[in-house]
């Protein structure tokens, strides 16, 4: 008899689960719509200043696509009038997988516009080219659908070309790219 109830239970129990209906409305939801940035900033024989502006929607749970851009410019004195200044700009799709709680996956790709100047005592060279690039890595973050959220990632140019701004041009290694940035929602949660 008590094993009788006790399935008895569990079925109703497990009918009530089963039961459960998403709550979560189908479609496209403003509410899960965000804009973010990040910064870089850096200082060394000269300064660097970098700004990467998005704009995302949160598919899911677990999932972030969205278009994101980055401006980015560099300039360097070695002393004895010889100086070195680049700007690059460029935009592109990403997605972002939060694989468990607040670790998530990323890849986006860009198409860079490079512009370059060497200058030293003989004259100046100026170079404008642009690149693919290919980032692939990995972060850290706050993740609740509805909220501020702040997120930390190191990504690497998969592609490696030669005028990729992720690759160093003189020895062809690859320059790690490492990303901290927030995001908000258009529409928050409250609480």
């Amino acid at each position: 008899m008590k094993r009788t109830v006790v399935a008895f239970c569990l079925l109703l129990i497990s009918i009530n689960l089963f039961a459960q209906k998403d709550e979560r409305e189908k479609g496209f939801k403003q509410d899960q719509m965000y804009i973010g940035s990040g910064i870089n900033v850096g200082f060394s024989q000269g300064w660097i200043l970098g700004l990467n502006p998005e704009i995302g929607y949160s598919l899911n749970n677990f999932l972030d696509v969205g278009i994101a851009t980055n401006i980015n410019y560099i300039t360097q004195n070695f002393g004895g009038g010889t100086s070195y200044k680049f700007f690059a700009y460029g935009a592109g799709p990403y997605v972002r997988g939060w694989i468990v709680n607040q670790f998530f996956i990323t890849g986006q790709f860009e198409y860079n516009r490079i512009s370059e100047k060497y200058s030293d005592q003989y004259g100046s060279v100026k170079d404008v080219y642009t690149s693919p690039s290919v980032l692939v890595g990995a972060g850290y973050g706050t993740r609740q659908i509805g909220r501020a959220q702040f997120f930390t990632s190191i990504m690497i140019d998969v592609l490696r070309k030669p005028n990729s701004p992720y690759v160093d041009r003189q020895t062809n290694t690859l320059l790690p790219v490492f990303r901290t940035g927030f995001m908000f929602y258009l529409k928050p949660q409250k609480r």
